[in-house]
């Protein structure tokens, strides 16, 4: 299994690629188009919807045992004549999407055409688990809604909390491992081995 989708050749010249995001609600999947303004659909007739309000921010490389989270915020002036989205967007709550996937793909044009057109599929990049929503209020009229996503190496340093049996290895691997049977499951055994 490869990488890229069937019909790619990644060595061939690549004009350019566009940053995709996909956010799982109980409503249903929504994609965005990041750093673009308009609308984009790939070859599965799904659409990604664009604009330069969204930032995605680069995720700092983990170091002493802390995994920083990462967050998609959209900044923006709020219209008096539209309905309150901050209100809307805080009355679902952070438990409308904990635990649910946002997921970043990368769509790769090797023409042009193939911003109306594209003859391959989005290249799933990276894959995390949602965590909460918050908003900012900044002056009378400017707002930011931030989405928060736990880090590439979250739970790293804390332990699992699996031992040695085959449940465990079961919920790792996805298959049991059937000699984890013959180990000792009493750390004090009252009989010396030796």
């Amino acid at each position: 299994m490869s990488f890229f989708p069937v019909g790619f050749n990644p060595r061939a010249d690549v004009v350019g690629a566009l940053d995709l995001v996909n956010i799982n609600t109980p409503d249903g999947d929504f994609g965005f188009l990041l750093g673009q303004d308009g609308k984009f659909t790939d070859v599965n007739d799904t659409v990604w919807w664009g604009t330069v309000l969204l930032t995605v921010p680069t995720v700092p490389f983990p170091i002493n045992g802390v995994a920083p989270a990462g967050e998609l915020a959209m900044t923006f002036f709020q219209d008096p004549d539209l309905p309150d989205l901050v209100g809307e967007i805080m009355d679902l709550g952070s438990d409308y999407i904990r635990g649910r996937a946002i997921t970043f793909y990368v769509q790769v044009l090797t023409a042009m055409e193939q911003i109306y057109a594209p003859v391959v599929a989005p290249i799933r990049m990276a894959a995390f688990e949602m965590r909460s929503i918050s908003a900012t209020m900044m002056g009378p009229m400017q707002r930011r809604l931030t989405l928060s996503y736990e880090g590439v190496f979250a739970g790293r340093n804390e332990a699992r909390g699996l031992y040695y049996s085959t449940v465990d290895h079961a919920r790792l691997i996805g298959s049991a491992n059937p000699s984890l049977n013959r180990i000792p499951t009493e750390y004090r055994p009252e009989e010396k081995l030796f």
